[in-house]
């Protein structure tokens, strides 16, 4: 159970590599016969069974590896060459698959730790708020309490803000290994060179480097707003008009509610801009060459 989870976080453990040359229940000079004969085809069908003992989840591990040499062990006692061919195409498309699982499994984890990490960040900064003031004999005020109580609350908007961003752009996992350095010679190519538990852990960090990126715009626009740089938008009451000598009213409620409301969407707007970060998501605004990566260009080609 806990080799499961570990493996479905962070991908299969890493075994030994074996080369086609080590497989056992294959004639090592009809091997070297079918490299004659068919020198991309065995190049391509060395890398990917290279890459398949590489796979990020085991049951592709297994499943790939078993097929092409199922394949390759059926070509050597006298098949048709076209079973190869076409155990490497498919062989390719299970690899980039199981790559672009990888990205997005990694991908998903780092945005959901950023997500739960968020209201235990917030939680803390409120405690210091109330806290550290009081090393200097100084007490926060109501005025106090609510400007920083909107700023957690727009804070907490602008990691949504980047979460949401985020998710809206990657409608297809196979995004994420768009810039990986792809192999195309023939058919069925070599699929993507990239490996998928590094991808994966690549993507995690950069789930959460979107998140905190989503922090500081939102909290840069709070500063803007609230400190009266940025006049455009303006709260729907101030500290100063909620914190009164007597309860708050109704409409005092309804007011305050309304400003948490407000700085949260300023938060969540912000925290939309994350895309202008550069990172593995393409800047929207790069050259639509340097957009599409050389794996784009790969299969183009």
């Amino acid at each position: 159970m806990l080799r499961d989870a570990r493996e479905w976080f962070d991908g299969a453990a890493d075994g030994e590599i074996r080369a086609l040359e080590e497989v056992p229940g294959i004639d090592p000079e009809r091997l070297r016969e079918l490299w004659c004969a068919e020198p991309e085809l065995m190049l391509r069908l060395d890398g990917l069974h290279t890459a398949a003992q590489r796979a990020f989840e085991r049951r592709t591990r297994v499943a790939v590896t078993e097929e092409l040499l199922r394949a390759l062990r059926a070509v050597a006692r006298g098949a048709d060459v076209a079973r190869l061919e076409t155990a490497v195409a498919l062989a390719a498309t299970r690899l980039e698959a199981d790559t672009a699982t990888a990205g997005a499994r990694g991908l998903n984890t780092g945005l959901t730790c950023g997500i739960v990490i968020s209201p235990v960040i917030l939680l803390v900064v409120f405690a210091l708020g109330e806290w550290v003031p009081r090393l200097f004999g100084v007490g926060l005020g109501c005025q106090e309490q609510l400007a920083l109580a909107g700023a957690l609350v727009c804070f907490a908007g602008g990691a949504m803000g980047a979460v949401f961003s985020v998710i809206v752009r990657l409608r297809d996992p196979r995004q994420l290994v768009r810039d990986g350095p792809v192999i195309r010679d023939g058919p069925g190519g070599a699929g993507p060179a990239v490996d998928p538990v590094q991808l994966s852990r690549a993507l995690r960090q950069e789930g959460w480097y979107r998140v905190v990126v989503g922090w500081f715009l939102a909290t840069a626009l709070y500063l803007l707003v609230a400190g009266g740089i940025l006049t455009l938008l303006a709260p729907p009451a101030s500290p100063i008009e909620l914190c009164g000598p007597g309860p708050l009213s109704a409409d005092g409620h309804g007011a305050l509610v309304k400003t948490w409301f407000f700085w949260g969407a300023i938060g969540f707007l912000a925290g939309l801009n994350e895309r202008w970060a550069r990172g593995l998501l393409r800047h929207p605004s790069a050259p639509a060459d340097e957009a599409a990566g050389p794996g784009d260009g790969a299969r183009r080609g």
